[in-house]
């Protein structure tokens, strides 16, 4: 029986490893997301006050 929990947990160790993975790529891409958003109206702003 405990190998087969051990089965398991090593298998939720593998799941949460790979969700945190994918929340760092999420944040980064809000990050660059966000980034650009900002370029881009900074950019914008000189030629909409002409």
């Amino acid at each position: 029986m405990s190998n087969r929990l051990a089965t398991i947990a090593a298998a939720q160790k593998k799941t949460r490893v790979r969700d945190l993975v994918f929340a760092c790529f999420v944040a980064l891409a809000a990050v660059v997301s966000v980034s650009t958003v900002t370029t881009a109206a900074n950019a914008a702003s000189p030629i909409a006050m002409k």
